[in-house]
């Protein structure tokens, strides 16, 4: 069942390799069984996403796979959804949905008026305009425009055909946020990608209401370039400084009696 985030375990560090920049994860979908990795070094112009076998592989490094884009990513909010990926094509605000066993691109969109190229980054920068995440409730993207003022847009889009089903204007300064991520349909926002992070800010779609939050954060390697939440696994997966890092995550569950 759903719930409200309150609380963050301490770090698990699952390996250190790459460069600083970078993004991991696994599908975020599909049966347990399939535990594939897959692994998207640097955050400029990249094209090479590496596929392991398992987490056991990935600690290793070997078993895997090359898949090469046919079009370059920017910044590091990529998602695997369903034998998917979901990601930014580089110097454009086009998503672009490449399906893994195809080896192919099934559908390409822009998202009308979002900024890119780091006119809307994250506050780390890094090409981190525009942002895929995955929860409960299925797919969604992170960024803003002009129109909004720099304000984080959340738009839920359709996994199939890249459409926006829906928009929230958050008003929450996205160069001021250090990143976010989704669960239970509620975006929560760190308040900086350094030492010291904490959650600061949660905006619930389904009330489209907001509040601030006060859940600390032990940022362990000081530079957070890549946040995102597995629904299936129920853990945040970070890359931090050249860590792949998961914690653990807290959801308080309100249980409803017949009474009420």
């Amino acid at each position: 069942g759903c719930g409200k985030l309150t609380g963050v375990s301490n770090p698990i560090t699952i390996r250190a390799s790459g460069s600083r920049f970078g993004s991991w994860m696994t599908d975020t979908m599909t049966p347990s069984a399939d535990s594939r990795v897959w692994y998207m070094d640097g955050y400029y112009k990249g094209r090479r996403v590496l596929e392991f076998r398992s987490l056991t592989d990935f600690v290793s490094g070997q078993n895997f796979v090359q898949h090469l884009l046919p079009h370059p990513w920017a910044g590091t909010g990529h998602v695997v959804f369903n034998g998917s990926l979901y990601y930014n094509k580089f110097q454009s605000n086009v998503a672009v949905r490449y399906h893994f066993r195809s080896r192919s691109v099934l559908v390409q969109r822009s998202l009308a008026g979002a900024g890119y190229n780091n006119t809307f980054p994250y506050s780390w920068g890094g090409f981190s305009d525009i942002d895929f995440m995955v929860d409960e409730n299925g797919l969604w993207v992170v960024y803003t425009s002009n129109q909004n003022a720099g304000n984080i847009v959340v738009s839920r889009l359709d996994p199939l055909t890249l459409e926006v089903l829906r928009s929230w204007d958050t008003g929450y300064p996205k160069r001021s946020a250090g990143e976010s991520f989704m669960i239970c349909g509620v975006l929560y926002v760190t308040n900086s990608h350094l030492a010291g992070a904490k959650i600061y800010f949660a905006y619930a779609t389904n009330t489209s209401s907001y509040e601030y939050t006060d859940i600390p954060f032990h940022n362990q390697y000081s530079h957070i370039s890549m946040l995102d939440y597995n629904p299936r696994e129920r853990v945040l997966y970070t890359w931090n400084n050249g860590h792949q890092v998961v914690y653990n995550v807290t959801l308080f569950h309100v249980i409803k009696t017949d009474g009420e």
